[in-house]
């Protein structure tokens, strides 16, 4: 990813004469040279930035089309979906470009003789690869800002528009608009969709963090063993987008059915509209509650619910602050039944060494042991991340 701090000190390419124009784009990656100079003895060569239409001469149609080509695909389990099989046809569809974008930009490459996209199937199979360099694509993007600024009509418009989401998608996460995610899981049938809106006000309860997913995998394995004859009562606690709550009633309900469950999905009152709507969109809502539990003041949930016991406790990366340690066992404390499982799984993060000791100790004080450890490692927005899932029950008498 770049730094988008990069974008405040772009060369001011755009504001030079024509005359100049090859001279400076030579010495830039980001921004084609003048097609006439391309090497096409091998029209299977691999394409690189150079072959990026130029802003200077493309047709706005053209810019548009590749802009929209460079658009992420959708995300399934943290990263970027690969299909290879998709059609010409499909991948336009998939990315919104119509037949007048595709036609116009097929005649530039034609115009200026680049035999490696001078046809539909070429442009589409080989510029979504690109989208790898973002570093380099970045003096691409803030060139096309810079030349369509003064935007005058509906496709320029558009252009700037999507310029600037390709910058945000390379600009980490919390830069993002609203999202979709879809994730897959070894031995269950369905996706799982889960929407995600911007990251704003720090509502870090929007994004879907890693250790939801890995303790997702976990208990759809959990799962069957539970006796479908028995009433469970979960309860996920800061369920955020609710993934792992979501794949624990998904997987009950497709080998068990509706009966004998009770789902609670849990969180604070402003995230709380967001997980209900993420239960809504997988089709589980009749078989859901979900509603606000504030942790520092659970009195209210108790009386709107009962004092009842959960047997399955569910929590995901609750610690990312001092105080959520105490909160924690408070909360696993004041619901777990007496024969009860809390599953835990939390990342590795170094600057939380403190909070995660701290956790440990208070578990121990209240009677509650780890009777189940295993070290795992996923994915996040980031990369790669180390996690630890723990089994947790009530110490016995």
């Amino acid at each position: 990813m770049f730094d988008p701090l990069d974008l405040y000190t772009p060369e001011d390419i755009a504001d030079a004469p024509p005359d100049q124009v090859n001279l400076l784009l030579s010495s830039k990656d980001s921004e084609s040279i003048h097609d006439s100079d391309f090497n096409d003895e091998d029209e299977n060569l691999p394409i690189d930035s150079l072959d990026l239409p130029s802003v200077h001469y493309a047709p706005p149609e053209a810019i548009l089309c590749i802009l929209l080509l460079l658009k992420p695909t959708d995300q399934i389990n943290f990263q970027h979906s690969k299909d290879s099989n998709l059609t010409t046809s499909q991948i336009c569809l998939q990315k919104g470009i119509s037949m007048e974008l595709i036609n116009a930009t097929v005649k530039y490459y034609q115009t200026w003789g680049n035999k490696r996209l001078d046809t539909e199937k070429k442009i589409c199979e080989k510029i979504p690869t690109l989208a790898t360099i973002a570093e380099t694509l970045l003096n691409y993007y803030t060139l096309i800002l810079k030349h369509y600024e003064k935007t005058s009509n509906w496709i320029q418009d558009q252009i700037v528009k999507e310029a600037s989401m390709r910058i945000c998608e390379n600009c980490g996460r919390t830069a993002l608009p609203t999202m979709s995610r879809r994730f897959t899981f070894e031995n269950f049938s369905r996706n799982i969709e889960i929407y995600e809106p911007s990251l704003t006000a720090d509502n870090l309860g929007w994004k879907t963090w890693g250790s939801s997913f890995i303790l997702s995998q976990k208990l759809i394995k959990i799962v069957p063993h539970f006796n479908p004859t028995k009433l469970h009562r979960v309860l996920e606690l800061g369920s955020g987008t609710g993934l792992a709550g979501i794949s624990w009633l998904m997987k009950w309900i497709e080998i068990h059915g509706n009966s004998n469950i009770e789902m609670f999905f849990t969180d604070l009152q402003e995230i709380v509209p967001n997980l209900r709507k993420n239960v809504e969109i997988n089709g589980i809502s009749d078989n859901s509650v979900v509603d606000t539990l504030d942790w520092t003041c659970p009195e209210d949930f108790v009386d709107k619910y009962s004092s009842e016991k959960f047997d399955i406790i569910i929590v995901s990366d609750p610690i990312y602050s001092p105080n959520h340690p105490k909160l924690v066992v408070d909360m696993i404390s004041l619901f777990l039944s007496t024969n009860g499982i809390c599953h835990l799984e939390i990342p590795l993060r170094d600057k939380y060494s403190k909070e995660r000791n701290s956790l440990w100790e208070l578990l121990e004080k209240n009677s509650l042991q780890v009777i189940e450890q295993e070290n795992d490692q996923g994915m996040d927005d980031w990369g790669k991340v180390n996690y630890l899932y723990q089994r947790i029950e009530w110490k016995k008498k």
